[in-house]
C-alpha cells in the first residue's frame, strides 16, 4: 500500500478498496489455514534430516539439501490437495 502511495501515486484508500475486490474473504481464510501447516511440514522435513546429519560439512551439505528439495516437494503436493479439497466444499 505505502508503495503503491508514494511511486504509483495511488491512494490508500483506492488501494484498499481494490483489496477489497480482488481477494475475497474466503481466499484468505484459506491462505492463514493452510500456513501453518506448511510450516509444520518445513519444520518436520528440516528436523528430520538434521537429525541425520553426521559430522562433516558434506553430510551437513547433504542432508541440507535433501530437507529443502523435500519441503518443496512436500508443500507442492499438500497444496495440490488442499485446492481439490477447497474447490469440493466449494472455497
Amino acid at each position: 500500500m505505502v508503495f503503491g502511495w508514494v511511486s504509483l501515486d495511488i491512494s490508500p484508500n483506492a488501494f484498499l478498496e481494490g483489496l477489497r475486490l480482488a481477494v475475497h474473504l474466503d481466499d484468505f481464510w484459506a491462505g492463514m489455514m493452510k500456513a501453518p501447516i506448511f510450516g509444520a511440514i518445513i519444520a518436520i522435513a528440516g528436523c528430520f534430516e538434521g537429525m541425520k546429519v553426521g559430522g562433516d560439512a558434506e553430510s551437513l551439505g547433504r542432508h541440507t539439501t535433501a530437507s529443502v528439495v523435500q519441503s518443496i516437494f512436500l508443500v507442492i503436493v499438500l497444496d495440490a490437495f488442499f485446492a481439490v479439497f477447497l474447490t469440493l466444499v466449494g472455497i
